[in-house]
Formats: C-alpha cells, sequence, structure tokens
C-alpha cells in the first residue's frame, strides 16, 4: 500500500475535527470537518500554505473534481485544518505529505491575521481565521488525486498576472492572499 492510499485509509477510520472559533478568534468547540462546511459553515480555524522550490518558483494546484468545495479551481499548494491542539507546523506537514507527497522545511508565516468569507457555485460557505505560511520543497510532488487534479511551478511574478487577468479561475481566499502578501519577490518568496 503507498503511503497516500495508507492516508486516505486513515482519514476514513479518523475522521479530520475542525476547531470552531468566536468572532474574536477564541477557541468555543470542535466539529467533524466533513459536516461543518454547508451554507451556514460556522467561523473555523484552517491555513493555507504557499511551496517554493530552491529556484523560487511557487506551486500552484487545481483541485480535484471531486472536492466538495471548489472543484476544479486553482488554488495556492495546499490547505488545511489543525485539529483539537495540533500545532500548525504539525498540520501543514501532515497536509503536505497527505495532498502532495512533500516534505517541507520549516513553514514561516505569512499573513498571520488572514480571514475571508467565500461562496462557491454550489452554495457551501468557507469561513475560515487562516493564517498563511510559506515553505520551501526541492522534492518531486506525487499528488493525491482525491485532492488534487494536476499542478504547476510557476514564477511568482506570472501567478500574479494570471490571478489579477482572470481572477474567477482561481480560489478566493488565494486573490485575496496574493492582494494581501507583503513586499515583493525574494528568497523564495511572493
Amino acid at each position: 500500500m503507498s503511503h497516500l492510499a495508507h492516508a486516505d485509509a486513515a482519514d476514513t477510520f479518523f475522521p479530520e475535527s475542525v476547531v470552531l472559533l468566536s468572532d474574536d478568534g477564541a477557541a468555543i468547540g470542535v466539529a467533524n470537518k466533513a459536516t461543518v462546511h454547508d451554507e451556514h459553515t460556522p467561523l473555523h480555524l484552517a491555513f493555507s500554505c504557499h511551496v517554493f522550490n530552491p529556484a523560487g518558483q511557487v506551486l500552484v494546484t487545481r483541485r480535484a473534481l471531486s472536492k466538495e468545495t471548489w472543484p476544479g479551481v486553482w488554488t495556492n499548494s495546499f490547505c488545511g485544518h489543525p485539529g483539537p491542539g495540533e500545532t500548525f507546523a504539525s498540520a501543514i506537514a501532515r497536509r503536505a505529505n497527505h495532498e502532495l507527497g512533500l516534505e517541507l522545511t520549516a513553514a514561516l508565516t505569512v499573513l498571520p491575521d488572514f480571514r475571508y468569507r467565500a461562496r462557491d457555485a454550489s452554495g457551501i460557505v468557507e469561513n475560515e481565521i487562516c493564517p498563511v505560511f510559506h515553505a520551501v520543497s526541492g522534492l518531486a510532488v506525487r499528488p493525491n488525486p482525491h485532492e488534487v487534479a494536476e499542478y504547476a511551478w510557476l514564477e511568482p511574478d506570472a501567478l500574479k498576472a494570471a490571478v489579477t487577468a482572470a481572477p474567477f479561475a482561481f480560489s478566493p481566499w488565494l486573490v485575496w492572499q496574493l492582494q494581501q502578501w507583503p513586499g515583493t519577490v525574494q528568497n523564495n518568496r511572493l
């Protein structure tokens, strides 16, 4: 059994939980991830990670067509939800491996206070306090087909130009993250 197949089986036996938050960001409860996303999604904790290779290109992924929210949409490298008591570092490592088969260098916080609410075409809402991280990996991507339909390594300026030209082709959180990203391309950062 491949490592990714094992990760899929583990998710079946141990459902992923999300941390529910009050409007000021305090943890107020826990919910099953599979049941929390609907037309009235409560505010919960998440993260986004942008992975760069040593050449300074950023990894973008196209969400699998089987995804419940924003299927087939291009987005940042990967996202996820830290479980109750789980650190961001642990959650990022877990999701990088599960979605992309990657190990990363230490993830650095870029947008610690990023927060958004968005509704996809099906009516499902994302409602997250979602710190944004930057990480580097020199390994080959091994995408999990349940998560990622395809991927591309892009020059950061090319990604910004594509998002500016056709924001509808990208996840709303990626569009908003790039608008808020501090500074310019430098040291494997947007």
